[in-house]
């Protein structure tokens, strides 16, 4: 197994027909992690980001990534850090359920696609709230988006100011919903909602979705929407906003008996 070069990146991101958004967010430098590979020849991959996600992908089940995927799994245990697992397809996931086997625990996820006619064609909410993009003193009123969520996935509030997409809706200043890029690339952003509790049923999560997918269509950049698989409000939600062609993937996590 080798460490990729980080000149190497763009061949590697020209390698991948498709990948989590947190991968490319990687390979765009947008947040830090490493990538280990088979060989210079780069057809298997394994990609780990700072905050303890993994991608493993490639057109061959290497055996050494294998051995030191378990060698990272360990120290996540060892180290009680996080261990998120993303897997490319259904030979991967055979592999890691062998050499992990009971240690990991397994989610499906749905990838959708998205469909920006659809979207253009959808029927809005009118808002009787303020829709505005996420400065930083919101951060400091969120719901759930604060300084610890940037930064486990942004490595700090500073690198998603710069580089993330963040829109939020306000009640007399009161941040009421947010949506915000949980990751972002170049090309793509991953959308993530939540809404007070007090808000809900007021369509307050598509306004502020809208206001995100319409800034990344004015930018060039392809909105993003993965839920669980039983989450159906998530799944009718995406649905409202374009997102259709549900394709299933598998997450892997440390077993409760892991964690330290």
């Amino acid at each position: 197994m080798i460490v990729a070069p980080k000149e190497h990146y763009r061949l590697i991101k020209n390698k991948l027909e498709d990948a989590p958004t947190f991968v490319f967010s990687v390979l765009d430098f947008t947040i830090k992690g490493t990538v280990y590979a088979d060989s210079t020849d780069y057809k298997s991959l394994l990609i780990q980001t700072d905050s303890g996600l993994y991608y493993i992908a490639g057109q061959t089940i290497d055996e050494l990534l294998i051995q030191n995927l378990v060698k990272f799994f360990e120290a996540s245990v060892n180290q009680a850090k996080r261990f998120t697992l993303f897997s490319a397809n259904s030979c991967w996931d055979q592999a890691i359920e062998k050499c992990l086997h009971k240690n990991v625990g397994k989610i499906q996820r749905y990838a959708f696609s998205f469909d920006a006619m659809k979207y253009k064609k959808r029927r809005s909410d009118t808002c009787e709230y303020d829709v505005a993009k996420i400065e930083q003193f919101d951060m400091q009123h969120c719901l759930e988006f604060d300084k610890k969520y940037y930064n486990e996935y942004w490595d700090s509030i500073d690198n998603f100011i710069e580089n993330g997409i963040g829109f939020c809706v306000k009640d007399k200043g009161k941040v009421i919903s947010e949506c915000v890029s949980i990751f972002k690339s170049t090309r793509y952003a991953e959308i993530d909602i939540v809404t007070d509790l007090n808000y809900r049923g007021k369509g307050l999560a598509s306004i502020v979705a809208e206001q995100f997918i319409d800034y990344c269509l004015a930018n060039q950049i392809q909105p993003r929407w993965d839920c669980d698989v039983d989450n159906s409000a998530s799944i009718r939600l995406g649905s409202k906003l374009g997102f259709t062609n549900a394709s299933k993937y598998n997450v892997y996590f440390k077993n409760s008996h892991n964690v330290q």
